[in-house]
């Protein structure tokens, strides 16, 4: 039949099947290796996450895991300006990236760090990155973390930040988070939807989904690949074990980009999240890149797929705010 020619309705039914078996396949490829470029990252004992010592101050914790992850994230775009704000009644301090003269919609960045470390200086570049790439004002947030501020402080942040900027006339409000970010920009468009409150869209950066921590990518890749399983039950400890997101009231959430990477701990959640998506009815792409590790958007210096995930979140996020 020719390509412009109309198919017939048992045709397109069959189409359709075929592309649902073909995302489906590609959701659920078997994992692979990490791509060379991290061989000598992973083979740092120094780069693997590790809980901190009995004791510890949490503030020394921090400090020495976020300055490393923001040497490696790239330099900063210069063509963004940025402006920290602190708003009354709002425990967190926000960090306001303006790529255009008079922004009337806004991007709401939350940072990953397993809800215990992340700041606005560690994603920073990702931040600057996504303004230019999408054209719409960053919002990054500052949200308070555990084990200091259990959960729901986090996610009562993001809402507070969201919040404000509808007070300040801001149009439309697209939620994007990594990791840990991932699970608060989620749990925050569900409490949302409650409150009046609807995002234009979701952009989720292998999300952290479920406290439990035993998919088959945690047997794979648990150990070895930066992010471990010891410290994410440590994390997930701290933040007060909070529920599984596929054991939440999905429905009703905006089109939804969930990206995950082929040798990421957390890749079997990923999909498992999107499988809940689609199940309640939201419209979600996923987008599974092979050989990358866990955080491999934070690394442009190491992997051009980091600026190439960067540009597709942009683009989904900006498509839904035109």
């Amino acid at each position: 039949m020719p390509l412009h020619a109309a198919a017939c309705p048992g045709e397109q039914l069959i189409n359709v099947a075929v592309e649902s078996l073909e995302r489906i396949v590609d959701d659920h490829r078997m994992p692979d290796n990490p791509d060379p470029a991290f061989a000598a990252l992973l083979d740092d004992p120094r780069s693997a996450l590790r809980p901190p010592r009995q004791g510890s101050e949490m503030a020394v914790y921090r400090a020495r895991i976020d300055a490393p992850m923001a040497a490696v994230s790239g330099s900063a775009l210069p063509s963004v300006e940025t402006l920290d704000r602190a708003v009354t009644g709002l425990r967190s301090t926000l960090r306001l990236y303006c790529f255009t003269p008079s922004p009337r919609d806004a991007i709401l960045f939350v940072h990953g760090g397993g809800f215990v470390v992340g700041s606005l200086d560690s994603h920073d570049a990702m931040c600057r990155s996504i303004a230019v790439a999408s054209g719409v004002m960053v919002v990054a947030v500052d949200y308070r973390l555990a084990p200091e501020y259990p959960y729901p402080a986090g996610r009562n942040d993001v809402l507070a930040a969201w919040r404000w900027l509808m007070s300040q006339g801001c149009g439309r409000v697209a939620l994007c988070g990594d990791s840990a970010g991932g699970y608060l920009a989620v749990v925050a468009a569900v409490a949302g939807r409650g409150q009046g409150m609807s995002a234009a869209a979701l952009s989720l950066l292998y999300p952290a989904v479920d406290p439990a921590c035993h998919s088959a990518s945690w047997d794979l890749f648990g150990v070895g690949h930066l992010l471990t399983r010891d410290w994410m039950r440590w994390a997930w400890t701290a933040v007060g074990e909070p529920d599984a997101l596929t054991k939440l009231d999905l429905t009703g959430l905006p089109p939804t980009l969930v990206v995950t990477a082929g040798c990421d701990p957390l890749g079997d959640e990923g999909i498992a999240l999107v499988d809940a998506l689609r199940l309640s009815g939201v419209s979600v792409r996923h987008a599974r890149i092979p050989g990358m590790i866990h955080g491999f958007a934070s690394l442009p210096t190491l992997t051009p797929q980091a600026e190439t995930t960067i540009n597709r979140v942009a683009e989904h996020l900006s498509q839904h705010m035109r």
